[in-house]
């Protein structure tokens, strides 16, 4: 460091001192990380960019016109580190004016590292300063500053001290070992202590993208390990492992402050499937805090670490078709976890999960108000159609669904576990991976610059056989199609469960579906919430987030062709126009069939395909439906196709080439 400068009110408070009017007593040093190397220090009334602040510890006449005062800092409350370009002395006169008496700078500043849970990272200040009349100096401090600096040489001449004396022992020596990874000191009667040192050193930085996934009995803790710490090439912390600590009741504050669960010190272990803890009680809440620690045992003990979890039951929610009764309000009964449960109640959708959001190159921006899409959760206002922003997207949590058909009786079961060997997650599998969420376009899809996308205010996209939207949709990057036969199958389920009711037309609303002879655009239900309709057939209507659940434009589904024998194929990967590589489900039918649908295939794989068609708008399924050999398949419903739209109305009845000015598709993210 420089020696110190005198400010202007510094001097103006010398000569009050010289005079005998005044005294003056130093209160705090402050740190700064800005670079004064262009200004005029005796100018300056406070410091740019402060840092830290301490009190002043200690104030000593030197001779009768110089002063040192005291002061030290330390990391504990430091979450980011900083480098020191300027130290600054503050001063109160007789009147309680505080100034900033003088400052120091350096041009090769030392790095205070961000908090480590090592209390030897810390600085002393000696500063001394010339004041003419020391007499006048207040030499009374705040006694809160004064164990700082002891502490901190307490601390260190321990450490250094006793690991030189080789107290890594069982016995220790001179009353001190290091055992067990903790410094421990001999109470006089044999009993050994704990102190509060830990390592030496700079800690590692925080763990990174910790979660914690509640389960039934358990919870499971991920996280990624930091690198080592590196500063301007220089190294500072060296990661050594991973503790986890769980405390009942709080957060642990230490590593000693709560229960070993964990002590990995293998890189990433955990950061994949992560580490579970059985056992546990459902609807208790369980505390935890990861510390990382170095070769030299520093450890961080940054908040930012901390997780906590509460187990829960999962649930299973069941619908029981009555397949013999053609009465479409009144063929469902709810069973297991949904007995209780009221028709179209919020509850279905904390079930559920789903949220609108934006989505841009596969990772979520923005939650949006699920009752206003043009603002954010926060209330900001959201573009809706922009390259930059990303698509407008709502997300559906993993979820097993259960489909099975035994004579007339059709059951549809959902569950929230996560991986129940008794259900598929057909919806969320890529291959023979199993992810967390799918993504679906809230709109029908609008192509841009070759990229299927979903934005508002736009009109949808038709005219294109189902391999060139396959394509728009894939140019937005790994993990982009448009939407496949098994989401479809999913967003079905949900809203059997949901309503208990098959005639979706008259539960949730006609939609865009009567008379209108061209399509409209997207948007207009941006703020009438998740679910919503109207009876005149001229309005888009909106179910689980995404408008035009049915009607407008009908959308192509991927993941699903026919056989020249009526084989059902299906995937959830690689989808093509031949259906090559797909899962063979069987024969679904022995000859082509369309009317309205009175009994779908009904098994997990096959979903709601078509089986029989003896129904009416009014009656079994209330929708429109077709299964035709060699053919691919489309969803929902038109602008003119009245009461044949609905949440059933899947068309098994497309050659790979067709295409249609009322036949577009919707984008989706898995």
């Amino acid at each position: 460091m420089q020696n110190l400068v005198i400010t202007n009110k510094g001097q103006e408070l010398m000569a009050k001192l010289i005079a005998g009017t005044s005294t003056a007593t130093f209160t705090k040093i402050c740190t700064s990380d800005y670079d004064y190397t262009n200004t005029n220090l005796e100018e300056l009334l406070t410091m740019y960019q402060i840092k830290q602040e301490t009190l002043v510890s200690k104030v000593s006449r030197t001779d009768t016109t110089m002063v040192e005062v005291l002061g030290a800092i330390n990391n504990i409350e430091l979450t980011e580190g900083y480098y020191i370009r300027g130290v600054g002395l503050f001063a109160e006169d007789s009147d309680g004016v505080e100034i900033l008496y003088a400052i120091s700078i350096t041009t090769t500043p030392d790095y205070m590292p961000p908090f480590s849970g090592s209390t030897v990272s810390g600085v002393t200040f000696r500063l001394n300063t010339k004041v003419d009349n020391s007499s006048q100096v207040t030499l009374e401090v705040n006694p809160a500053a004064v164990p700082t600096i002891e502490q901190v040489n307490q601390i260190s001449n321990i450490i250094t001290i006793h690991s030189q004396a080789m107290i890594a022992s069982e016995e220790g020596v001179h009353g001190f070992r290091y055992f067990n990874d903790i410094l421990q000191f001999d109470d006089g009667s044999g009993n050994w202590i704990d102190t509060e040192t830990g390592g030496g050193g700079i800690a590692p930085n925080n763990v990174i993208n910790p979660k914690i996934k509640v389960g039934n009995s358990k919870l499971t803790i991920s996280w990624e390990d930091p690198g080592d710490t590196i500063v301007e090439g220089q190294l500072l912390a060296t990661w050594a492992g991973t503790k986890l600590i769980q405390k009942a009741g709080s957060y642990p504050e230490n590593v000693k402050d709560g229960t070993l669960i964990l002590d990995n010190k293998v890189k990433d272990a955990y950061a994949t499937n992560g580490f579970e803890i059985s056992g546990l009680t459902n609807g208790q809440t369980y505390y935890f805090q990861l510390f990382t620690y170095s070769d030299k045992n520093a450890v961080n003990e940054n908040v930012a670490n901390r997780l906590s979890g509460t187990p829960q039951p999962y649930k299973v929610m069941t619908a029981i078709i009555d397949l013999s009764n053609s009465n479409p309000a009144t063929c469902i009964t709810y069973a297991d976890d949904a007995v209780g449960m009221t028709a179209g109640s919020a509850v279905w959708d904390e079930f559920f999960g789903h949220y609108p959001v934006i989505l841009k190159d596969g990772v979520e921006g923005v939650k949006l108000n699920p009752n206003d899409y043009t603002k954010d959760i926060d209330g900001n206002t959201v573009n809706l159609a922009s390259t930059a922003v990303g698509d407008v997207m709502v997300a559906f949590p993993r979820r097993g669904v259960k489909i099975t058909t035994v004579g007339n009786t059709l059951t549809v079961k959902m569950t929230d576990d996560p991986d129940n060997p008794e259900f598929e997650y057909l919806a969320h599998t890529r291959g023979t991976t199993r992810k967390e969420k799918f993504y679906l376009g809230a709109y029908k899809g609008f192509t841009d610059a070759s990229k299927l996308r979903s934005w508002s205010g736009k009109a949808p996209t038709a005219s294109q056989t189902i391999a060139t939207f396959r394509t728009q949709a894939r140019a937005n990057g790994a993990g982009y199609d448009q939407s496949g036969f098994y989401q479809l199958t999913f967003r079905q389920a949900m809203y059997i469960l949901k309503y208990r009711n098959l005639d979706s037309q008259t539960v949730i609303g006609r939609g865009f579906v009567d008379g209108n002879s061209a399509a409209t655009n997207t948007g207009s239900t941006n703020q009438r919430g998740m679910d919503w309709g109207e009876t005149t057939g001229k309005q888009q209507m909106k179910l689980f987030g995404l408008e035009d659940f049915w009607g407008n434009v009908r959308e192509w589904i991927d993941g699903l062709v026919s056989t020249s024998t009526w084989n059902m194929l299906t995937a959830t990967d690689n989808f093509n126009d031949t259906g090559a590589g797909y899962m063979d489900n069987g024969q679904g039918a022995s000859a082509n069939i369309g009317n309205y649908m009175s009994k779908p295939q009904g098994t997990t794989k096959t979903g709601f395909i078509a089986k029989e068609v003896t129904g009416s708008d009014s009656t079994y399924f209330c929708d429109s439906v077709d299964l035709d050999s060699s053919c691919v398949a489309f969803f929902g419903g038109s602008g003119s196709d009245t009461s044949a739209a609905g949440a059933f109305c899947l068309r098994v009845d497309a050659a790979a080439s067709y295409s249609s000015a009322d036949l577009g598709a919707r984008l989706m993210f898995l």
